[in-house]
């Protein structure tokens, strides 16, 4: 029999020391651990930060990196809650956050993200606005201590559950109506809960803990200890810091602005010339109405607000050069105020800039032995021409065009065109007649 050498010895199939790894499938791993790795990383910084990002905190919970954000899943079978959160789109003034594992307020910033058991609190003179999901917006106003009590969602029916707390405020709130039945979204006060679903509200919260809830649009479910109510739109309702409803009153609805368009440009040609007539759309008899003017949507910085006017409107004078936000809202006998407009928007600008004014070549015609000439050219638009002191209206674009007859020799003419501000340009052009 033929030997073997050692070199054809029989091997193991399964001996570890001849498996070989090609150097793709070992890049491949190393670059999977590196990624994987690096996503851990980012979870835990962004959760560090205070922010999330869904599909990163489910990825840092599947890790184990932190648990859900509702403390921990609940046991098999059983829905699983999970935290939302808000954000600070508008601050202005002396606004303040307290988060909830936070012993004191620090300044609030635009853009801060608020979450369950945050408080914010506004000082005088300051203004901040709050941004919920599906487009639900809270405003505080004023002296007021707003306090984020729950913000959850079931992950597996999507019901929302989002409610506040009120100390002393004065907020409006804009609540949509939910995307998915049962969700709920709660404003309670001292002494009230009011259950809101496609509804704007106004509520306030007196320092002696007196309420007052108006509803401005939809209806409102307040609970008032064992006591239920419905507040339906344009009606108010208060409640004293005993619990004890008062008579449901009626609200004036908001009036429709008339005059001027939104947008509409006002210019002065010096600023002590500045007056604009405001009007608007009665909405019923025996009422008067109060008038705000801004600097900006939110009306926290107002330029003029003015009460007890009539129901024409009323005119404004004094403004500087910038854009003004106005709106109104109808006032009753007894002191009730209504929802406000919806607002627009107007310019007020100096313009001491004469129009300008381009003439074409002078085109000369010959009628009956007699030199007539046609005067044509460009102006601003809306401008006041007259060419040899006879008036000359312009078409929409600033176009206009004038036959001056019986010309002769070395004529001149003289154009000149006045905006509507009152500044004036003339020009003056010789008229060559072969």
């Amino acid at each position: 029999m033929k030997n073997r050498g050692p070199q054809e010895e029989k091997r193991s199939f399964l001996d570890w020391k001849l498996i070989r790894i090609p150097r793709v499938v070992f890049r491949i791993l190393v670059l999977t651990v590196v990624g994987v790795l690096g996503l851990a990383a980012l979870v835990l910084a962004i959760k560090t930060k205070g922010e999330e990002v869904p599909w990163l905190a489910n990825l840092g919970r599947t890790l184990g990196l932190y648990e859900s954000a509702a403390g921990e899943d609940v046991g098999a079978g059983q829905d699983v809650v999970e935290s939302r959160y808000a954000k600070l789109i508008f601050a202005k003034g002396d606004v303040t956050v307290k988060p909830k594992q936070e012993l004191r307020f620090a300044k609030a910033t635009k853009g801060q993200i608020l979450r369950e058991g945050d408080s914010i609190r506004t000082y005088s003179g300051a203004h901040a606005e709050v941004l919920f999901d599906e487009g639900n917006r809270l405003t505080i106003k004023p002296d007021s201590l707003v306090v984020i009590r729950d913000m959850k969602e079931n992950r597996l029916t999507k019901i929302k559950k989002s409610s506040i707390n009120l100390l002393r405020s004065d907020v409006e709130a804009t609540i949509h109506r939910p995307k998915v039945e049962g969700s709920q979204f709660v404003i309670s006060t001292p002494t009230a809960e009011a259950t809101i679903s496609n509804a704007k509200v106004a509520i306030q919260v007196s320092e002696a803990q007196d309420s007052e809830v108006k509803v401005f649009q939809g209806t409102v479910g307040l609970k008032v200890g064992e006591q239920e109510v419905e507040v339906a739109q344009n009606q108010s309702v208060a409640v004293s810091k005993d619990t004890r409803i008062e008579e449901i009153r009626e609200l004036p609805p908001a009036p429709e602005l008339v005059d001027p368009q939104n947008l509409a440009e006002f210019f002065f040609k010096r600023l002590n010339n500045m007056k604009a007539d405001l009007k608007w759309r009665p909405v019923a008899e025996d009422l008067t109405y109060r008038l705000q003017v801004a600097l900006d949507p939110y009306f926290s910085d107002l330029v003029i607000a003015r009460t007890a006017l009539p129901p024409e409107g009323v005119a404004i004078q004094g403004l500087k050069s910038g854009i003004y936000y106005w709106r109104v809202h109808a006032v009753t006998p007894d002191g009730a105020a209504g929802d406000f407009s919806d607002y627009r928007v107007f310019k007020v600008a100096i313009d001491q800039t004469p129009p300008e004014i381009k003439l074409d070549d002078i085109l000369l015609l010959k009628v009956s032995g007699r030199m007539n000439a046609q005067i044509s050219g460009w102006t601003e638009a809306d401008a006041a021409v007259t060419i040899n002191g006879t008036s000359v209206t312009p078409d929409r674009t600033g176009r206009f065009k004038y036959i001056l007859s019986k010309v002769t020799a070395g004529a001149v003419v003289s154009i000149a065109a006045e905006d509507r501000v009152g500044n004036r340009k003339v020009v003056e052009k010789t008229i060559a007649v072969p």
